[in-house]
C-alpha cells in the first residue's frame, strides 16, 4: 500500500513504545495521542472512568466527517502496557523490532495505538475519504478491561461494531471464539493450638488446604478448560497448629457452562473436605472476562474477513484462551472482533514484532478505515505503473 512509509511507521511505533504508561498511569500516552491529532480536525473526548483511581480516561476520537446518527465502526486499541517502558531501548535487525533484553517492547499494544494514528495523519495529510469510524483508545486494559468496562457508549447509539487490534497472533488471524475467565479467592479456617503442647486439639488449615489442591485438577482439562491455582498464603507460626490458609486461581473455559461446571466441583470438594476435617471454607468469585462467539453468518464476522483479503492475507479465524478489550465489549452485546497483530511473546523482554507484521496491521487498519473507492483508485494506478 503506497500510503504506508515503513521507515517512518516504524519511527512512530518505536517512538510510542517508549512513552511510559502503565496500566491507570497511561497519562503521558494521552497527552501524546492528543498532540498527534489536535492539528487532523479530529475531535477528542476524554471520558473518565467512574469510581476507579486513574490518571487518564479513554479516549474517543472522531473525525469531522463522521456522522453518528449512522452506523458507526469503532476501531480500538488500549494505551497501556503490563510493565514499564521508560528505558526501552529497541533493537531493530533483520525485519524485527525487539529490545536489548532488559524491559518488554510494548508493541502489546503500541503497535495498535500507532497503526492507528498512522491511519488517522495519513488520512488528513492526503486528503482520503474515510468510512464512518471513530477511534478508540482504552485504559488499563492489561488489569482486566477496566477501561472497555467503563466505557459509555450512551452517546453512540448506532455503532455497529469495534474492531479490536490487540491480539498478539499474527495478521490474517482473528478470533472468533474466546474463552471465559472466572477468578475464585478460597479461605479456607482451621482452629489453632500449640503444635507441640496440644496439637490434637487444633485442626490444620494447611492441611485442609493441600487435601483440597491436591484433589483439583490443574492445568489444561479434558473439556478444553483451564484450573489454575495462583497464590496461596497463611499460617501462623512453626507451633501453631495453623488456623487460615487462602488461596487463590482461576478458570478458564469455552463457555460459561463449563466454567461453572469446575466452579461446581471446586465448592463441593472444598466444602466435604473441610467438614471431613472440622474447618471451615468460604469461596468468593469475579468474572474477569466473559467468552464469546462470532458467528460466521453475521456482517462483522463477513466484515472482519474482507478487511483480511484486502491486506492480501487469508482469514484465519482461531479460539483463543486470552482475554482483551473485545471481551468487554461483546459482553455489552455490542459486535467486537479482535484482530492478530503481531506483537508476539507480550508481557515478556523477549516481546517482538515483524516490521513486516507492523506493516500489516498498518494495513488492515486503512481497509478498515478507508473508503474502497479510494483504496480501489490506489490499486488500479498501481497497476498503470505496472
Amino acid at each position: 500500500m503506497n500510503h504506508i512509509i515503513t521507515d517512518s511507521l516504524v519511527d512512530d511505533f518505536c517512538t510510542l513504545a517508549r512513552i511510559e504508561g502503565t496500566s491507570l498511569k497511561e497519562r503521558k500516552v494521552a497527552d501524546y495521542i492528543k498532540q498527534q491529532l489536535e492539528p487532523l480536525n479530529i475531535r477528542v473526548i476524554e471520558q473518565s472512568l467512574p469510581d476507579v483511581e486513574s490518571n487518564t480516561g479513554n479516549l474517543i476520537c472522531i473525525p469531522a466527517e463522521t456522522d453518528l446518527n449512522k452506523p458507526v465502526t469503532f476501531l480500538a486499541a488500549h494505551m497501556d502496557t503490563v510493565r514499564p517502558t521508560g528505558k526501552l531501548k529497541p533493537v531493530i535487525k533483520d525485519g524485527v523490532i525487539t529490545t536489548d533484553g532488559t524491559t518488554i517492547l510494548g508493541a502489546d499494544n503500541r503497535a495498535g495505538v500507532a497503526a492507528l494514528l498512522y491511519m488517522l495523519r495519513t488520512a488528513r495529510e492526503k486528503r482520503l475519504r474515510m468510512n464512518n469510524i471513530v477511534v478508540l483508545f482504552t485504559v488499563a486494559e492489561e488489569i482486566g478491561m477496566v477501561g472497555a468496562r467503563k466505557l459509555d457508549l450512551s452517546e453512540f447509539p448506532s455503532i455497529e461494531r469495534i474492531f479490536v487490534f490487540d491480539c498478539s497472533k499474527r495478521p490474517g488471524i482473528f478470533i472468533q471464539h474466546c474463552y471465559g475467565c472466572l477468578k475464585f479467592y478460597v479461605t479456607v479456617q482451621g482452629r489453632p493450638a500449640h503444635a507441640g503442647v496440644a496439637p490434637e486439639k487444633g485442626v490444620n488449615a494447611i492441611a485442609i488446604a493441600a487435601d483440597i489442591i491436591s484433589q483439583l485438577g490443574q492445568g489444561r482439562l479434558e473439556d478444553g478448560a483451564t484450573f489454575n491455582i495462583g497464590t496461596i498464603r497463611g499460617g501462623d507460626a512453626t507451633n501453631v497448629v495453623s488456623s487460615e490458609v487462602m488461596f487463590d486461581g482461576e478458570i478458564r473455559g469455552p463457555s460459561m457452562d463449563v466454567i461453572e461446571h469446575h466452579l461446581a466441583r471446586l465448592r463441593e470438594t472444598a466444602a466435604n473436605t473441610a467438614d471431613r476435617y472440622g474447618g471451615k471454607v468460604e469461596i468468593e468469585t469475579s468474572l474477569a472476562f466473559a467468552p464469546f462467539y462470532i458467528d460466521p453468518s453475521s456482517d462483522h464476522y463477513k466484515a472482519a474477513g474482507e478487511i483480511i483479503r484486502k491486506a492480501m492475507l487469508e482469514p484465519n479465524p482461531i479460539r483463543y484462551t486470552g482475554g482483551s478489550d473485545a471481551n468487554a465489549f461483546n459482553a455489552q452485546e455490542i459486535p467486537a472482533i479482535n484482530f492478530g497483530i503481531g506483537a508476539q511473546q507480550p508481557h515478556s523482554n523477549e516481546e517482538f514484532i515483524y516490521i513486516e507484521d507492523l506493516v500489516k496491521t498498518t494495513e488492515l487498519v486503512f481497509h478498515a478505515a478507508i473508503a474502497e473507492s479510494v483504496i480501489d483508485k490506489e490499486a488500479s494506478r498501481d497497476k498503470t505503473k505496472v
